[in-house]
């Protein structure tokens, strides 16, 4: 009777904690919504520093989403803060890269940098291949890659073992078309996972950010940018950043004159 006892408390405390739990977490999405209509009401009447602060405290407590990533850029076009626009509106194209509006937006918002450095072209079935990973999550791919691979040696069975000349047919044209598929979907879930989760992309804050030869003040001049620059970040020693221009140059620049467009 005593261990009854025993699973009963402890069924009811897990019970009130879960309780409290989901109290707690619907009192907090309730107060993000607040928040989110307050910085939409402050935009809507042109108070755009105070919207650009309660979009980018949203962001701030782990919330992301298209929407809040373009408004938040467009809050920070207003305010004359074009790095955090730019920073907000290629997030935004990491979510939805097909999106017009944000694209044409960013394309305003590079127009007011100082910097037009020449840019190394892409190959474009590259660059394409890129835009196509972002249509699907990186689980999505991988889930699709596993599927169609186990579809195919489904089908391929079938083709082996069957007697029916139709059903040979079929089920050979199916396993290849199945393989195709996971062998592409693959390599996408790969390049989704480079692109949202280990993307190197950063955009410079400093007014103006001379690039160094080694990490360190002692190091030569290499280069002058300027805030609102996109750049590569390729390694960290330290308080620096290794990082690389669109043009293939390559300096060192202290971590607090760059924001991680993925932190």
């Amino acid at each position: 009777m005593k261990h009854v006892i025993l699973i009963i408390s402890g069924l009811l405390i897990l019970s009130l904690n879960l309780k409290a739990n989901d109290q707690k977490a619907e009192k907090e999405e309730k107060e993000e919504i607040l928040l989110y209509e307050q910085a939409l009401s402050e935009y809507q009447n042109s108070n755009y520093d105070e919207s650009f602060e309660l979009f980018d405290k949203l962001i701030a407590n782990g919330y992301s989403s298209y929407t809040l990533y373009y408004n938040t850029g467009n809050a920070a076009f207003k305010t004359g803060n074009i790095p955090a626009a730019i920073l907000n509106y290629e997030k935004a194209l990491l979510l939805k890269p097909f999106n017009e509006d944000a694209r044409y937006n960013l394309e305003i918002a590079k127009t007011y940098t100082v910097d037009k450095l020449e840019v190394i072209p892409e190959i474009f079935f590259v660059r394409w291949f890129k835009i196509l990973s972002l249509l699907l999550y990186t689980n999505s791919w991988s889930v699709m890659s596993m599927v169609c691979f186990t579809l195919f040696l489904a089908l391929l069975a079938v083709f082996l073992f069957s007697s029916r000349y139709k059903l040979k047919k079929l089920s050979f044209i199916g396993a290849v078309f199945s393989l195709v598929i996971s062998l592409i979907s693959f390599p996408l879930a790969l390049t989704n996972k480079s692109l949202t989760t280990n993307n190197k992309e950063a955009i410079i804050f400093e007014p103006v950010v001379t690039g160094k030869s080694s990490p360190g003040t002692g190091g030569n001049d290499l280069f002058v940018i300027h805030e609102g620059t996109k750049v590569e970040v390729e390694d960290k020693l330290g308080e620096w950043y290794k990082i690389k221009l669109s043009d293939g140059t390559v300096g060192w620049v202290p971590t607090g004159f760059v924001k991680k467009i993925i932190p």
